[in-house]
């Protein structure tokens, strides 16, 4: 019989500024972020559950835990509920999430193997999960329950439609006590607003960027992250949900990047309109 501990938390960006938590950021925060971005690795095959280097897996889910997991549902979310039925638990206790909500999941072993997906989807057998054990009995696998945009059509590109999504995004990837961590050394060093500290944008007076800021944030800001875990995740919010995957790639990745994490394993699937991302990444990254 399996023995361990799985860890089920609600992750909540408040909309309103208690200086305890990261407050649900509006468009001028991302108007002005000065956060540089980070890797980005672009994989054309391969599933986000079977990365090894111990990154966040992202859960393209429904807002209600789980979705259609105990019905006919066998999309991203429900395959992953199949192969990790410890998971399923997390639909007896926890409401649907609001637009500020993501669920964060830590100890969950994974005990099938399959083949396809939706109406090809089979299983192949058993899986042996070797993850490692953390100090609370769990195992390493990491995943952030997130939300998108139902059918959202042409209106996912709108302001406030892309507000919400990226900021669905960085409550999931978010650690707020890393994040808190490095707002204090701005601060150490020179950036004294709070808000300036909390906006991530560090701007002057006179509206633009000091230097010494900046070389601030350089340095201190790789220290930081080799403390933290990446993201793998891949086509959030598409397929069955009708997002436009292009739009999305980059809103998780401004997302991860703001969240102070070091990298992105994107998993594509394949998809015709992202064939080209990694052009598209390479080029970014150099205009830097």
């Amino acid at each position: 019989m399996p023995t361990g501990v799985v860890s089920f938390e609600r992750k909540v960006l408040p909309f309103e500024n208690d200086y305890v938590h990261i407050s649900y950021p509006d468009t001028d925060f991302w108007a002005l972020s000065v956060v540089p971005l980070c890797k980005f690795e672009v994989h054309s095959s391969g599933l986000i559950e079977d990365q090894s280097s111990g990154a966040i897996e992202v859960d393209f889910a429904n807002k209600f835990l789980g979705g259609g997991a105990l019905r006919r549902g066998c999309v991203q979310e429900e395959i992953r509920f199949m192969i990790s039925p410890e998971l399923i638990a997390g639909m007896l206790f926890l409401p649907a999430m609001a637009n500020n909500e993501a669920i964060y999941i830590v100890g969950v072993e994974r005990f099938s193997s399959y083949t396809g997906y939706a109406s090809s989807f089979r299983f192949s057998g058993d899986y042996v999960d070797e993850r490692e054990v953390d100090i609370l009995g769990r195992r390493k696998t990491r995943i952030v329950a997130i939300d998108a945009l139902c059918s959202p059509g042409m209106r996912q590109y709108k302001a406030n439609y892309l507000l919400r999504e990226i900021n669905k995004a960085l409550c999931g990837f978010l650690y707020q006590s890393n994040y808190r961590q490095y707002q204090k050394l701005l601060q150490e060093n020179g950036c004294s607003s709070f808000d300036a500290a909390t906006s991530m944008s560090m701007e002057t007076s006179e509206g633009k960027t000091s230097n010494h800021e900046n070389r601030i944030f350089q340095n201190d800001y790789h220290g930081i992250e080799q403390g933290n875990t990446g993201v793998s995740t891949g086509n959030w919010g598409c397929g069955a949900f009708g997002g436009d995957p292009e739009v999305k790639a980059i809103i998780q990745w401004l997302a991860a990047s703001q969240a102070l994490r070091p990298f992105i394993a994107y998993y594509s699937f394949g998809l015709e309109a992202l064939q080209n991302l990694d052009e598209v990444v390479q080029w970014i990254l150099s205009q830097r």
